[in-house]
């Protein structure tokens, strides 16, 4: 009898071991999925972001159907407001059109970047595409996809980008932007800041 008890014992062990190996296995299995998984969902995010900018950069821009003369725009402000990054700004970037006109600067810190936009340069949040593409396209789906890393525990919740439009009525005063990332991303936002602001301002007549 105790001998069919330890036959008994060892194949449950053996059972168990096999169950083991395959849990490991499968595990290891997961685990190489999922790493190509991230990796391809890296190439297909920035293939969006590029295809995305690329796009809207080849579209022409729409022209307003002819009005009455419209009311002069806003005064702007003297003096651009006070910068308020996290920490000294390591570089100030101008925004120039094409042209060459200086249609904001940029104030980049560690970890946040700020748009003011220059003197005599007046923009609205109704402009298009300032709501569309600059927050709907670029912003926003920068804030969405760190908001998922959050949730799935791969970015600290202190570490997630956020964005904040400060204006006085419709007029834009500045675009702040903490936690920008990492170069690749501040580029990306310097880049269609600009080209928003350029095409905002050939809407509005302000473009030389």
């Amino acid at each position: 009898m105790a001998k069919d008890e330890v036959s008994i014992d060892e194949e449950i062990i053996r059972k168990l071991m096999e169950i083991r190996t395959y849990l490991e296995s499968r595990i290891k299995q997961l685990e190489d999925e999922q790493d190509k998984l991230r990796t391809l969902f890296k190439i297909v995010d920035d293939a969006i972001v590029s295809k995305s900018f690329r796009r809207a950069e080849a579209a022409p821009p729409t022209r307003p159907e002819p009005t009455a003369k419209p009311a002069p725009p806003p005064t702007p402000p003297t003096a651009p407001p006070t910068t308020e990054v996290t920490g000294p700004p390591i570089e100030e970037i101008p925004l120039r059109s094409q042209g060459g006109q200086l249609l904001a600067n940029m104030y980049v810190a560690e970890s946040d970047v700020e748009v003011v936009p220059a003197s005599g340069m007046v923009f609205t949040v109704s402009t298009p595409p300032f709501q569309s593409f600059l927050i709907g396209r670029i912003l926003e789906s920068m804030r969405l996809r760190d908001q998922e890393d959050v949730r799935s525990g791969t970015l600290a919740p202190d570490q997630a980008l956020e964005y904040e439009v400060v204006a006085e009525g419709d007029v834009i005063r500045k675009i702040v932007v903490r936690n920008y990332g990492n170069p690749r991303r501040m580029r990306e936002i310097m880049t269609t800041t600009r080209w928003t602001l350029e095409k905002m301002s050939e809407k509005t007549g302000t473009s030389p």
